[in-house]
């Protein structure tokens, strides 16, 4: 495990029971509720999410009687979902441990963001390996209006990139048929949110 990820899980563990009880803001509220009726109205029936967290995002995908797997690199994060009853394994978002075309659809929010160099050009080569061609695939990352890299007081590596920069990542994986933003920060940086279909 990199320097990266041990620093990353070493504070998703610290941080994983409190976050459990963290309600979503509005924004992702929103996107998780349209995402899981746009599976409902496609007839998309199994999801992989790529840093299940607590499971917050889970329990609602897979209320909505989706066949459900997450994976996140936190044991803590994984055992939390496991005790809700969801399908939830430790492995990187670089390395799913799935087979090709296993899924509908993947749904990865403010994950992606904390791999650094071109790993997330291997996550997105992943979900694009275990969704199924047609499939759906959103994702949500901090993004800026320059690109930058840092690291937090906690230890948490984080890369930002532009609108344009995230949507060609994104091309790569398909097509991009939805693209949106809204601000969080007052520092030109804001959220990105993405719908792919996979190609």
């Amino acid at each position: 495990m990199s320097d990266v990820a041990a620093r990353l899980v070493d504070y998703y563990e610290r941080e994983m029971a409190e976050r459990a009880t963290r309600p979503l803001d509005d924004e992702r509220e929103q996107r998780l509720t349209a995402f899981v009726e746009h599976l409902r109205a496609e007839g998309l029936g199994s999801v992989v999410e790529v840093g299940c967290g607590a499971g917050r995002d889970g329990f609602r995908i897979a209320g909505a009687g989706v066949a459900y797997s997450g994976v996140d690199l936190t044991p803590a994060a994984v055992d939390l979902c496991r005790g809700l009853g969801l399908d939830a394994h430790v492995a990187s978002a670089t390395d799913l441990p799935f087979a090709d075309d296993s899924f509908d659809a993947g749904w990865t929010m403010s994950t992606l963001m904390h791999l650094p160099g071109d790993e997330v050009v291997t996550a997105l080569a992943e979900l694009r390996r275990v969704v199924r061609p047609g499939g759906l695939l959103e994702v949500g990352v901090w993004g800026a209006d320059t690109s930058g890299e840092w690291t937090d007081d906690g230890g948490r590596y984080f890369r930002s990139r532009t609108d344009e920069e995230l949507r060609g990542l994104l091309g790569g994986v398909g097509e991009v048929v939805a693209f949106d933003t809204w601000t969080h920060f007052t520092d030109g940086g804001h959220y990105q949110w993405a719908r792919v279909v996979v190609s």
